[in-house]
């Protein structure tokens, strides 16, 4: 049976990001793996994404066709015109890509979209905030109405899914994220060097990026050593802290199964500061695997991943 997974930024050279051909977050981790469990299972997945032009090649043997298209949601009118008949079953994998012209397929809910507070006094950003939490909300909720059902990573969509549309709560199923004990397991790491930081995050505001580089500024004068570990569009500014202090170590973009293992086994606490736009993260999952203890914003599905104080610590 073949299945076709849309997902506009699955390898390609997505703007800000500096990945190659390489997932570049969590939601790519997981399609991935999952297209590996359906083929073993007899399956043939395939992706169709976007990228700045077409063209067919093979990720770690899954086949990815991409379309052309100006960006992330020009995607949604540029991939049902690419849809082929031999593609079988369509899903997309990000809900957002139901809107305008998908109907009836089933789709996979990363986490809300807009939930990044407004910061700053320009009416112009305010203006520009309030149209991207508008826009961010249409999206989900022609997803929602128009979807036959949606796979979510974690309870939030349930939740409001039963508080907004309580006619739809039966389209929603919740399943978590994982983590592969098998590579992401407690490692030793010698004692003798400061204590380290992790942030293994995708470089964005909604991620805690700047967050996280204030709360160094703070932290001056202390036997600290902060590791950033991740590409996107604040890469400059991390640069840029780096530079000028020589606590901040920039590890850059790393590969998730074979370097990332590594990477948490050099730290003794991973923080996950994200503003919003957060569902289960893989990354707090794989750190509270690797045995090193969380300390995370209460936002989005971080709520289902930490109770405060008895497997990690979450932000006031």
């Amino acid at each position: 049976m073949k299945l076709t997974f849309v997902n506009y930024s699955f390898v390609g050279n997505v703007h800000h990001f500096n990945s190659s051909r390489k997932p570049i977050g969590g939601g790519e981790v997981y399609l991935a793996d999952l297209c590996r469990v359906l083929k073993a299972e007899g399956f043939e997945p395939r992706v169709l994404q976007g990228g700045r032009e077409a063209g067919e090649f093979e990720f770690q043997g899954i086949p990815v066709r991409q379309v052309a298209t100006r960006g992330r949601y020009w995607f949604n009118f540029d991939w049902p015109k690419a849809v082929r008949a031999s593609d079988g079953v369509i899903h997309l994998h990000d809900a957002n890509h139901a809107f305008p012209l998908a109907s009836g397929n089933t789709a996979t809910f990363h986490g809300v979209s807009w939930d990044v507070p407004f910061q700053g006094g320009d009416p112009l950003a305010y203006a520009d905030w309030r149209a991207r939490y508008a826009f961010f909300k249409l999206l989900i909720r022609h997803a929602v109405k128009r979807c036959k059902s949606i796979v979510s990573v974690d309870s939030f969509l349930l939740r409001y899914v039963q508080s907004e549309f309580p006619n739809e709560r039966e389209k929603i199923t919740v399943i978590p994220n994982y983590v592969d004990l098998a590579k992401f397991s407690p490692k030793a790491r010698k004692r003798n060097e400061p204590f380290t930081v992790l942030f293994p995050r995708n470089l964005t505001r909604s991620r805690g990026t700047l967050l996280m580089l204030e709360a160094m500024r703070l932290l001056h004068g202390e036997e600290i050593e902060l590791l950033v570990a991740g590409t996107g569009s604040l890469e400059g500014k991390v640069k840029e802290a780096a530079a000028a202090d020589a606590r901040i170590k920039f590890l850059g973009h790393k590969d998730h199964y074979r370097e990332m293992p590594g990477v948490y086994a050099q730290c003794d606490l991973v923080v996950i500061p994200s503003l919003g736009v957060e569902g289960t993260s893989l990354s707090c999952l794989e750190a509270m695997a690797c045995g090193k203890p969380v300390l995370a914003s209460n936002v989005g599905g971080l709520l289902d991943i930490i109770e405060d104080g008895e497997n990690g610590f979450l932000s006031k």
